[in-house]
Formats: structure tokens, C-alpha cells, sequence
């Protein structure tokens, strides 16, 4: 299983000379495998931008001429399959790392590491600014690790206090508006030469939320697709501007972490009406996925009766389907259960007011990476990518090693498979 590297590499200064800095770049480029062609021009930058829970079929859906626009003058994927879980923590850092969520450790947006004894959950700072938590090595790490500068405006993964993070960074935190993000990967891309990152990694946070409350089909969710788009617009025409001002050519990816499934009202299972939730240790997750470590002498019964529940699937450690390369890591414990498609699974009712209700969210995600509902976007516009092409569906562990051809980077070794889409590319 990949694990965390100690980095000695040494990192390109400002003082270094230009022909110095130029020997590096052609070793980098060199040191590709045989018979690979590097696509990218030296002074090639890359942006990503990552649209929680944009789900594949929005633009189908709703009107988004400038998500159409990137299609026709760039490339789009059929669609982007997650990994599994398909939620919004492990997914970013499976984009980052290129790795499943079983190998880079972040197992769920909640979980207990057994051998740390600790708790992850991506609300508490302290641990997701702790890098112990983060295993596997993101692509500013990489990068960093071979000199070229980069910036995350909120991704996941970017705000651990790794040696290699990103050289410009903003933490997570709520009240900042898209315009305000934009403002800064574009103040980012007008640094000069020696401060300028190469690789900018910024997150919007919707529509995931609208996707939540509304349901992938609403008028509350065509709302909010439609102004992420003209979003787009702006992006793309101020990255024109910055290409012009600064004579530097930018390629701009734009990505979601997942999609989201619609619940009819009333499709719910509630954990505390099938198990004993008093001989069950830790519970972590969310709707629809929880992974479970019931007391020793009640697993096989906790098997047993979650099993024969209507609605959701079980299954133990290391016996989960091989396309969901999930079971393996120490923080999954003994038990996964997940709702079936169109379903959803809560640890209890909740009350509220005087009487009890049940809980109801209009969409969710988290199930099979292979349902089509999970899956989200991939749009790519810029030099180095071709006109009008359409990707057949993909993982999203092979995004770190796209990222790393364009940059010209010597990439780690992944789960994920760049020839599976070296044909975005010109020259392939």
C-alpha cells in the first residue's frame, strides 16, 4: 500500500540561474518513460477547478453554454467515475494523489484510526490540518518536490503540514464568495515570474449542497447550476485576459468529486430499528455508507441481521466488490453497509419540534462508484489538449498523472492509469 514518503529532494530557488532552472526542466522532461511524448511547453500552467457534486448530467439537464463552450473547444469526459466511498473527502484526495481511498487513507469524510487512536473527521481542524492522517503523495507535492510552484484555494488534502504543500494556500472557511476566490487564483497567475505558481487547485461547494436538499432534479438545483456556469464564463474570459497580459499559456480542467442520487420521500432504513447500537463500538460516516465495529461477540449477529434487512447491503472487511478497491486499509473496521440506489441509511430517527420525523434529504451520494448517478464532470480547454474530443468514462485516479504529464513532472506511482486518457492530448 502506498504510504507517506520522507522528501529530501532539494527545491528550485528564486537565486538560481536560468540556465540552471532550464537543466532541470530538460532532465525532467527526459527522465519520462521511453517512447512517452511530453505535451506540454515550459511555460505551460494548469488550473483545476472542482465543483462539489456537479453531477455528469447536469449540462444535459440545464442550460450551461459555457461548460458546452469548454466541450466544443476543448474536451469533455462521457463522464468521471469516483471512488469509492463516492464522497467529497476521499474523492478530492483520490484527484490529488491518484490513489483509491483505501490506500491513501482518508476512508471516509469520518473514521478511527486504530493505531493512532484518533478520530478524523473533516469538520475538526486539527486533524485535517495533521498529515499523519494523509498518506500517499498529492500532485503539490510532487511538484513542489521538483520545483514548480503551485496553489490550493480550499482543496482537500492542501492544508496538512506536509514539507512539500502548497506555496500559496487558503484553509477552508465559510463566507467567502466564488468572485472573491477567482480573484485570487487570478492575482496567483499574475505574480511574477519567480513567485507565479504553475499548478492552482481551487473548490467550489456547490452544487452539492442544493443537490442535498433539493434532489438532482429541481428548479432549486437548475438554479444553481446555471450561475456556476456563468462562473465558468468569467473564469474563462478573465483567463484569457491573464494568458494575454502575461504572454503564458493556462490550462484550465474543470472537475466534481461525485455526483448525487435522488431518495423518494419515505425510502429509509434506520440502523437503531436493526442492530443493537449499544454493542456496536463506533459507527462512522453518513448517509448512504457507514462503516461499522460492533463489539466482538455481537459481529456475526450484527451480520446477520443487517444482511437480511430490506434496502441496504453489508458486507465484512476485505469482502466488498473488487471494482470498489475498498477493504484493506486499518481505519476501515469490521462491517460496510450502504443503501441501495434510490435509498437511504441513517444511524436513527431524529426529532424535531414535539413529535418525531423522519430525517429526509432529497439526494445524497456515497453508493457503488459504477452507479451512474455518483458519476461527476471533466471539461479541459488549453494548448495542449485537443478540439471537440470526447473521453469515454474514467476514474479519477488517473487525473494526478494527467496533471503531472502537463507540468512535466516525474510522477509517484498511483492506482491510477494515464493512458486511459493520453488521448485528451494533442499528439495522441
Amino acid at each position: 500500500m502506498p504510504v507517506k514518503f520522507t522528501h529530501h529532494a532539494s527545491r528550485v530557488t528564486n537565486t538560481m540561474s536560468k540556465a540552471s532552472i532550464f537543466a532541470i526542466l530538460l532532465s525532467l522532461l527526459t527522465a519520462c518513460s521511453p517512447g512517452t511524448k511530453v505535451t506540454r511547453a515550459p511555460e505551460s500552467y494548469v488550473v483545476v477547478l472542482s465543483m462539489d457534486g456537479f453531477r455528469w448530467d447536469y449540462p444535459d439537464r440545464y442550460y450551461t453554454p459555457n461548460l458546452d463552450k469548454m466541450a466544443r473547444t476543448g474536451v469533455k469526459a462521457a463522464s468521471l467515475q469516483p471512488s469509492y466511498p463516492t464522497k467529497t473527502f476521499p474523492n478530492h484526495y483520490s484527484i490529488a494523489t491518484g490513489l483509491y481511498p483505501d490506500h491513501h487513507g482518508i476512508v471516509q469524510n469520518s473514521f478511527y484510526d486504530p493505531k493512532l487512536d484518533r478520530v478524523f473527521r473533516m469538520g475538526v481542524r486539527s486533524a485535517v490540518e495533521d498529515s499523519i492522517f494523509w498518506e500517499g503523495e498529492a500532485i503539490w507535492e510532487t511538484a513542489e518536490m521538483q520545483g514548480v510552484k503551485t496553489a490550493s484555494y480550499f482543496w482537500v488534502g492542501s492544508e496538512s503540514n506536509e514539507t512539500y504543500r502548497p506555496g500559496f494556500r487558503k484553509f477552508y472557511e465559510d463566507g467567502f464568495s466564488y468572485v472573491q476566490q477567482i480573484d485570487t487564483v487570478m492575482h496567483w497567475l499574475s505574480l511574477p515570474i519567480t513567485q507565479r505558481p504553475r499548478l492552482v487547485m481551487f473548490y467550489f461547494n456547490e452544487p452539492d449542497g442544493v443537490g442535498h436538499n433539493s434532489g438532482p432534479e429541481s428548479q432549486e438545483t437548475k438554479k444553481v447550476v446555471e450561475e456556476l456556469d456563468q462562473l465558468v464564463g468569467m473564469i474563462s474570459a478573465r483567463l484569457k485576459g491573464v494568458e494575454k497580459k502575461e504572454k503564458i499559456r493556462i490550462n484550465f480542467i474543470i472537475v466534481s468529486d461525485h455526483g448525487m442520487g435522488f431518495i423518494p420521500e419515505g425510502n429509509q432504513v434506520f440502523l437503531d430499528e436493526v442492530i443493537d447500537l449499544k454493542r456496536v463500538r463506533r459507527i462512522n460516516g453518513g448517509n448512504p455508507v457507514f462503516i461499522l465495529e460492533p463489539d466482538s461477540g455481537y459481529l456475526e449477529e450484527a451480520y446477520r441481521l443487517l444482511s437480511t434487512t430490506r434496502h441496504i447491503r453489508v458486507w465484512e472487511k476485505g469482502k466488498l466488490p473488487d471494482h470498489y478497491h475498498y477493504g484493506t486499509h486499518q481505519r476501515i473496521p469490521a462491517l460496510i453497509v450502504e443503501a441501495d440506489s434510490a435509498w437511504g441509511v441513517e444511524i436513527r430517527r431524529r426529532a424535531k419540534g414535539e413529535g418525531i420525523k423522519i430525517e429526509y434529504t432529497r439526494g445524497t451520494h456515497g453508493y457503488d462508484p459504477v452507479n451512474k448517478d455518483m458519476h461527476g464532470i471533466f471539461y479541459a480547454t488549453g494548448p495542449v489538449f485537443k478540439q471537440g474530443f470526447i473521453q469515454p468514462t474514467f476514474e479519477n485516479v488517473a487525473i494526478y498523472g494527467l496533471l503531472a504529464r502537463i507540468l512535466g513532472i516525474n510522477p509517484t506511482k498511483t492506482d491510477g492509469n494515464f493512458m486511459t486518457i493520453n488521448g485528451v492530448l494533442k499528439g495522441y
